[in-house]
């Protein structure tokens, strides 16, 4: 999710709506090869959460190679005498950092998991406070597009994708192609050797259940208890993803239509909103809306690549649902009116556009099964079939980013199969970024996996649902699961 942007946008709408360490080898997890240490000082603007760094092999299969720095953030529990242990926290992304939730951890932990956990995060490789990923070629130009309707169109994207790929592996070394979440799980086991502790826990959400999966595969003698909320499945070919996806957020937007029937505070209120948003599409792909200091102007594509975000809109503390449709509600009015600055992507970022983290590590976990035209017409006409107005549009769609990849994917899809880590899967049966699906097929790879169901909308259940989080809480602190599968709030 784009995290930043919509940070941005939310604030520009405003008033207009309502230690010392050892590490470890990339073949023997338990074996120290070389003395670490991560310097720890007070964090900025905290006198509580310490903050860090740690140098890591840019490859783990060559721990004797290139380092680079890993960011980390460590807040003590504020109940010692009854501490259970270590908590990693990955809030998802990928591409967001958790150093600063870290610091904000009023904001984003419960009272009982700050009393009881000493709280890690790590900013990912590439993202953040670590080591970047740079690169000497924008992410997307003004010409890019995400759906080729010609065989020239599909060339020039492989064509940018690869001198794309090239220019960051030449900029950035071998972090570019090692920004894969195998990589991301074993700088985490680095840094809890560094911490040295036997054992820790995991509360990962999004993109976090990932690596909190992944950790728990190498890892399962090390991991305590796991709570992964808003589950990604890894396992699946990149069609079957897409497929899902698009179906995904194509029943968000439906859902978002009918709220905005009836409800007072869709701005849109007694409009076919379907109509709206269709007409508004198929307007901007005939005439692009002008937004100065965007990429290009605002084309019918756009409208659909970025509609994703505004159905789960973020906020500092909270991961929304239907708390971001009123303001969705409110971007589709000025678009319609002629201001389609928030469905407009922006101007290229510089050599560590952010853009260049999610490039990386998409590119370093998928195998993209397109390699033609032909095949990506095949899954554009999918995409119609499955979802008649975003018509594929999804998260999982950017990563045509990586259709013509020149390089070794580093973590392809698979199964995992992950035995002795209790471990509770929290979604949400809307959930419009990770199918619900998702959460039954990451189950399967886990042995005696439970799955908590929320009943409703928005991305991730711990900083939406109250029911969520208390059964969050105490599985972490019980390795039990709530007698209730299901949250209805």
């Amino acid at each position: 999710m784009d995290i930043r942007r919509i940070r941005k946008v939310l604030a520009v709408l405003g008033s207009g709506l309502l230690v010392s360490t050892t590490f470890v080898s990339a073949a023997q997890s338990d074996t120290a090869t070389s003395p670490y240490h991560i310097n720890f000082a007070p964090c900025p603007g905290s006198a509580v959460v310490r903050c860090g760094t740690l140098r890591v092999p840019a490859d783990w299969s060559a721990p004797r190679g290139p380092k680079i720095t890993v960011a980390v953030a460590r807040r003590p529990a504020d109940d010692p005498a009854h501490r259970i242990g270590t908590l990693f926290y990955n809030p998802g992304g990928p591409g967001d950092g958790a150093v600063d939730n870290v610091i904000a951890a009023e904001t984003y932990f419960s009272a009982t998991l700050r009393a009881r956990f000493d709280i890690v995060g790590l900013d990912p490789r590439g993202v953040g406070g670590s080591t970047p990923i740079r690169c000497g070629v924008p992410a997307l130009t003004p010409d890019y597009a995400f759906f080729p309707r010609t065989q020239a169109e599909f060339d020039a994207m492989v064509a940018h994708n690869r001198a794309l790929a090239r220019s960051c592996l030449q900029q950035t070394g071998p972090l570019f192609v090692h920004a894969d979440t195998v990589s991301v799980a074993r700088d985490h086991e680095a840094v809890r050797i560094a911490l040295g502790v036997s054992k820790v826990n995991w509360l990962g959400l999004s993109y976090g259940t990932q690596v909190g999966a992944q950790y728990a595969q190498l890892f399962p003698k090390h991991t305590r208890a796991m709570v992964l909320d808003a589950a990604l499945d890894h396992s699946s070919p990149d069609v079957q993803l897409i497929a899902d996806a698009a179906k995904t957020v194509e029943e968000a937007f439906e859902r978002f239509a009918d709220w905005c029937d009836t409800a007072p505070d869709c701005v849109l209120r007694g409009q076919d909103v379907r109509a709206v948003y269709d007409n508004l599409v198929r307007s901007a792909d005939r005439n692009p809306i002008p937004v100065e200091g965007a990429l290009r102007p605002v084309t019918g594509d756009d409208i659909r690549m970025n509609t994703p975000n505004w159905l789960v809109a973020k906020t500092p503390n909270v991961l929304a649902g239907e708390l971001s449709w009123p303001v969705f509600s409110e971007v589709l009015r000025r678009a319609v009116a002629g201001d389609a600055q928030f469905f407009a992507f922006p101007p290229p970022g510089g050599p560590t556009d952010f853009l260049f983290s999610r490039i990386a590590n998409h590119c370093g976990d998928y195998v993209s099964g397109i390699h033609t035209f032909a095949e990506m017409r095949q899954r554009v006409e999918m995409g119609r079939q499955l979802a008649p107005h975003l018509q594929g549009a999804s998260e999982f769609w950017q990563g045509g980013l990586c259709i013509g990849y020149p390089f070794k994917v580093a973590n392809p899809q698979r199964s995992l199969n992950v035995k002795g880590v209790p471990t509770l899967i929290v979604h949400a049966t809307h959930d419009p970024s990770v199918s619900y699906q998702w959460a039954f097929g990451l189950a399967a790879q886990i042995h005696g996996s439970s799955v908590l169901s929320r009943l409703g909308d928005g991305h991730t259940s711990y900083y939406t649902s109250a029911c969520a989080r208390e059964a969050t809480d105490h599985f972490l602190l019980t390795k039990q699961s709530t007698p209730a599968p299901v949250c209805t709030t």
